[in-house]
């Protein structure tokens, strides 16, 4: 236990780590708090919930499409610029999102402007993770600074539901979606000012259009944790419709906030050793283990039992997205680390974007048990498919070729 605390002390050790890493975890707040505050404005706004998930599910998608774009453009370009553009469209989109929904704009003019919302976000914690693999030689140590990752995105986003859950209570879901909207415009701007951020240069490569997809290892990782995304999405809409069900939709704020409590936990401990076998077979079983307790949420008949269920969901979350950035070091194509990364989690936030649509209609056209039972199917299916396609998460990928005259820093 003191040795695995120690390593992650030594990462914070490391000259030119802490600054980027507290302004990563905050900007990485703004994507656990737009989930409820959205669709708690779209629902304001007059919709139902299956509308309401729809507009989530619109920026969720966005999201995913301009990470990956980010991506590519500061493996290529650095980070400093391309980040700064996005902080720059990215508030103005979410107050006219705000300025539509008190204008009682219908549902499809909403997710059209959530997603230039969704588009612009500025992707900090991909940014990061690009920054650990330059700042951490040692396989082993970057390990753990691929769980730190996922850790202080938990410790941002544990803290977001319930923030909006209270900035709702005291003013309303517009200012929750500005707050968040300033928030991750400002910290992009302070990360690209830190000496670590702006010295990060990718390293040069030629893999094509489709960018890491050409190996085949990466593919299926994206497509694993797609529908691992699809069940995380599913909770996210069930969990307050549940808590409307009982008297008030915010305090779903609350009980998402025990998901990611446990997903922190569970990432802690996660990277305080090193753990047996195959990163490929730890990712089926994980995923066979959240099918589980995400069908346990089906039971659950009080907020006390839903929140208990909930952490125990949590404990196997962040571990699951951990397993799969490590199995990046594996199945990427050199010169891609950001982009892979981002393609990573275009992956999940895509499957998040369809589980909002589809926790929606779930929950309006069945029942919410309906939906935390989909939920687990859905990431037994993640399982399966990784078994299935266990061949190709042990391959190295294919390495890229860099263009000839050609340095690090062009």
């Amino acid at each position: 236990m003191k040795a695995g605390v120690g390593r992650y002390k030594a990462l914070l050790a490391i000259r030119g780590a802490r600054a980027p890493l507290v302004f990563s975890t905050a900007g990485s707040m703004p994507i656990g708090m737009y989930t409820l505050a959205i669709l708690l404005l779209a629902r304001d706004a007059g919709g139902s919930f299956g509308e309401a998930g729809r507009v989530v599910g619109a920026f969720s998608l966005a999201n995913a499409f301009g990470a990956v774009a980010q991506g590519r453009l500061m493996d290529r370009f650095g980070q400093t610029r391309v980040l700064r553009l996005a902080a720059v469209g990215h508030l103005p989109a979410l107050i006219a999102l705000v300025l539509a929904a008190r204008s009682e704009e219908s549902a499809w003019v909403l997710a059209g402007i959530a997603v230039c919302g969704g588009l612009t976000l500025p992707q900090l914690p991909a940014a990061m993770r690009s920054l650990w693999n330059h700042l951490v030689p040692d396989a082993g140590l970057r390990a753990t600074a691929y769980a730190l990752v996922a850790v202080v995105f938990e410790v941002a986003v544990v803290t977001a539901p319930a923030l909006v859950a209270g900035i709702v209570a005291l003013a309303s879901p517009a200012v929750a979606v500005v707050l968040a909207g300033a928030l991750g415009s400002g910290s992009a701007l302070a990360f690209t000012a830190t000496r670590a951020s702006r010295g990060w240069r990718g390293a040069p490569h030629d893999i094509g259009w489709l960018g890491p997809l050409v190996a085949p290892g990466m593919r299926t990782v994206i497509g694993v944790l797609a529908l691992f995304g699809v069940g995380v999405g599913i909770v996210q809409v069930a969990v307050p419709a549940f808590a409307d069900e009982q008297g008030s939709a915010a305090t779903g704020g609350v009980l998402l906030a025990a998901l990611s409590a446990g997903s922190l936990a569970g990432g802690l401990v996660y990277g305080l050793r090193t753990w047996p076998g195959t990163s490929a077979h730890r990712l089926t079983a994980l995923l066979l283990m959240l099918g589980a307790a995400f069908a346990l949420l089906s039971i659950a008949s009080s907020y006390v039992l839903l929140a208990l269920l909930l952490v125990l969901c949590g404990l196997l979350v962040a571990p699951t997205a951990v397993v799969g950035s490590t199995l990046l070091d594996t199945v990427a194509p050199a010169g891609t680390v950001t982009e892979a990364f981002a393609a990573m989690v275009m992956g999940i936030v895509a499957g998040n974007a369809v589980g909002n649509a589809l926790g929606g209609s779930v929950v309006e056209s069945v029942s919410y048990e309906a939906a935390a039972l989909a939920a687990g199917a859905v990431a037994v299916t993640g399982a399966l498919l990784a078994l299935a396609r266990g061949r190709t998460l042990s391959s190295a990928a294919p390495a890229s070729t860099p263009p000839p005259a050609s340095s690090p820093g062009s």
